[in-house]
């Protein structure tokens, strides 16, 4: 069984070991959660009430997998999920959209009452079940062409009979796990975030069939227990992104361009920002986080 876990993100939040990790909710929940465990939730952000303001996109915008459930320290009456696999849809869904007669259609059943207006109860509740059926229906709207891409290639190398299709509970655990597809978004996300520009030269190639020479750079390694969140990458010309892997480049904690003494690139330096720091992303949720930038610093820069 899947689960919708609703919340409001703020600054705090969007630290490691924040949302994307971790999911605190009331005990009267426990038992969706549970049902959830080892399976997949979708995050989901309301739109803000007038005059508030809130960071990262309102909608359905990630999902995770429940790896296990304790009591909150401290907090009677509350638990929290810890959560692994964490991945930001390609596209956010929007909450409901209008169908070609003007109907308006919910992604999860039970928000429409029985005389169909908007279950203003349900909507309240921090943490909903999801069926198998609403979850995929999200989860293909999210991830659109990417997960199209994965599934054929499913098809092309199957791991069952030549007559037997796998579970859809298989198939999307084999997609959601596979690195290949999860660089693949995290590394459009993060492009996409710096309007498709290196966050180092502020450079933008595109190739005529529309694509950009651009590739997510993790900032702390997905080896070394780096997540595929968006404050955890940036976006590099291919060259860059691999002297950053290598150590001879790193950012500082003013979100300057760093030099290791075995930089020896002069043609590279004329393509650096002329501000010595890196372009940061519009929104302030994807900026790099510090605690990601000091790992890089001090696990892989070579000073």
């Amino acid at each position: 069984m899947h689960a919708i876990f609703q919340i409001k993100l703020t600054d705090k939040e969007a630290a490691p070991g924040g949302y994307d990790s971790r999911y605190r909710f009331r005990d009267k929940y426990l038992n969706i959660v549970r049902d959830a465990l080892d399976d997949w939730i979708i995050y989901y952000q309301p739109a803000p009430r007038a005059g508030t303001k809130v960071i990262g996109s309102t909608g359905y915008f990630a999902t995770a997998r429940v790896a296990s459930i304790h009591p909150l320290a401290g907090s009677p009456g509350y638990s929290e999920a810890l959560l692994e696999q964490y991945l930001e849809l390609e596209e956010t869904v929007p909450f409901s959209i209008i169908d070609l007669h003007q109907n308006r259609l919910y992604f999860e059943r039970n928000m429409v009452q029985s005389d169909g207006r908007m279950n203003s109860h349900i909507i309240q509740q921090q943490v909903r079940a999801l069926s198998n059926e609403e979850y995929t229906k999200i989860e293909r709207l999210g991830f659109s062409k990417n997960w199209i891409a994965e599934e054929q290639l499913l098809v092309v190398t199957p791991p069952y009979g030549f007559a037997e299709d796998p579970p859809e509970s298989v198939e999307r655990d084999r997609i959601l796990t596979s690195r290949a597809f999860r660089d693949r978004v995290f590394s459009q996300l993060v492009v996409r975030a710096y309007n498709m520009k290196c966050a180092m030269t502020g450079i933008s190639l595109q190739a005529p069939d529309g694509s950009f020479e651009m590739e997510g750079a993790h900032i702390k390694p997905v080896e070394d227990g780096g997540p595929d969140s968006l404050n955890n990458g940036i976006p590099l010309l291919q060259s860059i992104h691999w002297m950053f892997d290598n150590g001879l480049i790193a950012i500082g904690s003013e979100y300057q361009i760093l030099k290791s003494s075995r930089y020896h690139e002069p043609k590279i330096d004329g393509l650096l920002n002329e501000s010595g720091k890196i372009t940061l992303p519009k929104n302030s949720c994807h900026f790099p986080h510090p605690e990601f930038l000091r790992y890089h610093r001090e696990h892989i820069f070579l000073p």
